[in-house]
């Protein structure tokens, strides 16, 4: 394997800034920071949320970056890499590969949610869900389901999409699609928020999720926030550590990282202030996850005059969203491809969305051979979202932390960290070092005992 191999940078760092962005914005702002700020106090949900962030999501999302500009290479190689030019083991690039196996399960599960987002697509422009109850759209979220046919077509269009994109390479491809795809999925956001801002529920949808009601917070809460924020920026993937193996070599990785932190944060509150106006006005119950984006949300649109354009406009927002994800989460595999079977890009799209195309397929709701050969009620689906949520992020994050807090010299990543002065490497290296396992390991006891609905202390 060539470890030497020259890797093409971004062609600006306002690219970079729009990778990070990418990797942070994802589905779970649509259909799950809405309802955690309602239910856990508002405000004050999204300030131990931005706590999360500074303590343990910055941090890691730091630690990958540098790693990859230090290591100028895929996420096994570059933790490799500066393994060994650390005098440590090289086996700690197993934390690569298992970034690389959580990415492609993450990758195959958002093919099938992207596969219902574009049936949902025709439904809601046919009209198909006008003035339909919530019942009616069980069903219909039901039918769109078990219609194989239909499924199989567009998960191999999106497979193939963004394998074709990949394959053109770091800047023609990659840089070029996020390029399009988030600002595209930002002015549709623009134009959901322009319509429910002249929603007449919308003064109460601003109270009812940015109200400060600190006594809601639990320790659930915290799990929440602490869970959110390590999923939604990516971390533990790897994307972020090719991201930062494609940056030109100079400082001041720091801010960039930081304000694609908090966009993420303006995203999510954007997108609550987008739907959460129409739930109120058709009376529904604000849900959470496939509820409330299959069934919740084409209902209360159904309700509305112009709804059915709104609803076109959700799910081309969704679509985009979910093609800027899919970029992030399968280049680590494809430039881990590249470089360990050492072929050009095509080769390696082509190899990377094979695979992952049959197990796209194997995922479809309605094929239940998980369920036969192991006697579980599971499908492939729910396999891979408790392997990847149980198992593969909480171990590869958490050995990632102790990687960098304990084994990486600081001195291979000073000029990385540093931003505004060496003050930043030595807060970085505190954080990486004692808080972020600390907070791991919390997260793992915490979900042992039975506190999670015990307040928190400053609740």
């Amino acid at each position: 394997m060539n470890n030497t191999q020259d890797y093409n940078t971004w062609s600006s760092r306002w690219v970079f800034f729009i990778a990070a962005t990418a990797g942070a914005v994802g589905l779970g702002n649509i259909w799950k920071f809405p309802s955690y700020m309602a239910d856990n106090g508002g405000v004050a949900f999204v300030a131990v949320y931005l706590l999360c962030i500074v303590l343990m999501g910055v941090p890691m999302m730091l630690s990958e970056v540098a790693i990859g500009h230090v290591g100028r290479a895929n996420p096994v190689t570059a933790l490799r890499n500066t393994a060994l030019r650390s005098g440590a083991s090289k086996h700690w690039s197993l934390i690569g590969y298992l970034g690389l196996l959580a990415g492609l399960c993450i990758f195959v599960m958002l093919t099938v949610v992207s596969a219902w987002s574009i049936s949902y697509l025709y439904e809601v422009f046919q009209g198909n869900l006008i003035d339909v109850g919530v019942s009616k759209a069980q069903t219909v979220f039901t039918d769109v389901k078990s219609n194989r046919d239909d499924l199989f077509n567009y998960q191999t269009a999106f497979v193939f999409l963004s394998a074709f994109i990949l394959a053109l390479g770091v800047n023609k491809g990659l840089a070029r699609g996020l390029l399009y795809f988030m600002p595209m999925s930002l002015i549709v956001l623009l134009f959901l928020f322009y319509s429910s801002y002249s929603n007449i529920f919308f003064e109460q949808a601003v109270s009812y999720l940015f109200t400060y009601n600190p006594a809601k917070l639990t320790i659930g809460s915290f799990l929440l926030a602490f869970e959110h924020a390590f999923y939604t920026l990516s971390i533990g993937v790897g994307s972020l550590i090719v991201f930062g193996a494609y940056l030109p070599k100079r400082r001041g990785i720091g801010p960039i990282v930081f304000s694609a932190a908090l966009i993420d944060i303006g995203i999510s509150s954007l997108v609550g202030l987008a739907i959460v106006p129409s739930l109120l006005f058709s009376q529904i119950d604000i849900a959470s996850g496939f509820d409330l984006l299959f069934v919740a949300l084409p209902v209360a649109y159904g309700d509305m005059m112009n709804g059915q354009y709104l609803g076109v406009l959700l799910f081309i927002f969704v679509i985009l969203t979910a093609l800027s994800s899919a970029l992030v989460l399968l280049e680590p595999s494809v430039a881990w491809c590249s470089q360990r079977f050492n072929t050009g890009r095509w080769s390696a799209a082509i190899m990377v969305g094979f695979v992952v195309w049959l197990v796209s397929l194997a995922s479809m709701q309605q094929w239940d051979f998980v369920e036969y050969w192991s006697g579980y009620d599971l499908k492939l689906f729910a396999v891979l979202n408790i392997l990847t949520a149980k198992v593969l992020l909480p171990v590869a994050g958490l050995m990632l932390a102790i990687y960098a807090g304990w084994i990486l010299k600081p001195s291979l990543v000073k000029s990385e960290v540093t931003s505004f002065g060496i003050g930043w490497l030595y807060l970085w290296y505190f954080l990486i070092r004692f808080i972020v396992p600390a907070l791991f390991i919390s997260v793992l006891v915490i979900h042992q005992l039975d506190v999670k609905n015990v307040p928190l202390l400053f609740g």
